[in-house]
């Protein structure tokens, strides 16, 4: 019994030893992540940059009283489901819309602490209608990433390319994975008929918006080639709902801007207490176990739907001889942190590519150009974890350009 008992007792000292010794290991932009958005207040203090510090929802009310075109953003995303109108769609078989508000202007995140206004065209994506005028040379699909989160029209990767004088619609929308792109080309892709259709895939979370997008039956069904809701047709129902949405929203904004949440600067004892329940709770030793041992994300995400996906992507984009790139998109993480959650995604980048390869389908792997850059921070709002700010979205956009026919 004695035995059994130190034997415990060593058994936890090594397991805790262990995992203080990888705490010391990891990244300090790793450590840093405890304190988000003050360590972006001292990045820009250090760059003597104008910053903002009100809330998105402060912002909006602010903006609202001089401007009638601004209204709340939508998306078909988890983010937005507790709205009423969205559950009511999805009970009665209504069209729900990719992405909204139409003809305004939303408000941007602000990972480099600046708001900005976003053109929304006449379908509710972020463009601007005159890119209509033209021929549509090539489709932009994804989530936040394609869509350019945080950064303006002008400044995200359609809007890149776009000055190159490449005609490119940006139908990115943020906080959805493949299937949401797939119903986007669906829908749109026989109308415009682009030459080159370009899907950015995003290591950091595609895979989770999935595993959340296949429990949604209609977009199951893009998975049947002659299914389509002649969604560019409905846009009567499709204004309804955005104005129920808008509704919904602002009543929601409103009530936060009175009570706004302060930000509030930790405290070296609250950054130790952070670190501390990380130890406490094993979390960087359970990552390792879970996803370089027992390699768990094989059962944890739905690689075979993602091909398929990409498959049916390809061969709708065939029907009018379009040409469609598979680009993948690494994350923050694999650069700057270690043992975490994301380990489980990056790790699957050379099967999904090798996969991909083998049903013929083009592939841009944005890794090839990123980790051979020296200071890649230079790619991110204030030099830190975030989406691409305007230099990164460009240095993609010219790799893209490299690609397109």
């Amino acid at each position: 019994m004695r035995f059994i008992k130190l034997f415990i007792i060593y058994f936890i000292i090594i397991i805790y030893s262990l995992e203080i010794l990888i705490f010391l290991f990891i990244p300090s932009e790793q450590k840093k992540m405890v304190d988000i958005k003050n360590t972006r207040i001292k990045l820009a203090k250090e760059k003597k940059l104008n910053f903002d510090l009100r809330s998105p929802e402060e912002v909006y009310v602010e903006l609202k009283n001089t401007n009638n075109q601004i209204k709340p953003g939508f998306l078909y995303a988890k983010h937005y489901n507790f709205l009423k109108i969205f559950k009511e769609g999805k009970m009665n078989n209504n069209i729900i819309p990719f992405r909204g508000p139409i003809n305004s202007l939303t408000i941007s995140c602000a990972e480099n602490l600046q708001y900005k206004l976003i053109k929304n065209d006449k379908y509710g994506f972020k463009n601007d209608n005159r890119t209509y005028q033209k021929k549509i040379k090539t489709f932009l699909l994804g989530d936040s990433y394609a869509e350019g989160l945080c950064e303006d029209t002008k400044n995200d990767i359609a809007g890149h390319l776009n000055k190159k004088k490449i005609n490119t619609i940006n139908f990115g929308v943020t906080g959805t994975g493949p299937l949401i792109s797939l119903a986007v080309l669906r829908e749109f892709g026989s109308h415009f008929k682009p030459k080159n259709i370009v899907f950015l895939y995003f290591e950091g979370n595609d895979l989770d918006e999935l595993n959340y997008e296949k429990t949604d039956t209609t977009l199951m069904m893009y998975l049947n080639d002659e299914f389509n809701q002649n969604y560019i047709n409905r846009y009567d129902e499709i204004k309804s709902f955005l104005t129920e949405a808008e509704n919904e929203t602002e009543k929601i904004i409103f009530a936060k801007s009175k009570n706004p949440i302060k930000i509030k600067k930790k405290e070296k004892l609250d950054i130790f207490a952070a670190h501390l329940r990380d130890i406490l709770e094993i979390n960087n030793l359970r990552n390792i176990f879970k996803y370089k041992i027992l390699n768990k994300q094989q059962e944890v995400y739905d690689l075979d739907l993602l091909y398929k996906i990409v498959e049916k992507m390809k061969n709708d984009s065939k029907k009018w001889d379009g040409n469609y790139i598979f680009v993948y998109v690494p994350t923050w993480s694999r650069y700057f942190t270690k043992y975490t959650k994301y380990d489980a995604k990056i790790d699957l980048k050379d099967e999904i590519i090798e996969n991909l390869k083998l049903r013929n389908i083009r592939t841009l792997d944005l890794t090839d150009f990123f980790d051979n850059t020296n200071n890649i921070k230079k790619y991110y709002p204030l030099g830190y974890l975030g989406h691409y700010n305007s230099k990164g979205y460009n240095k993609i956009a010219e790799i893209i350009e490299k690609s397109l026919h």
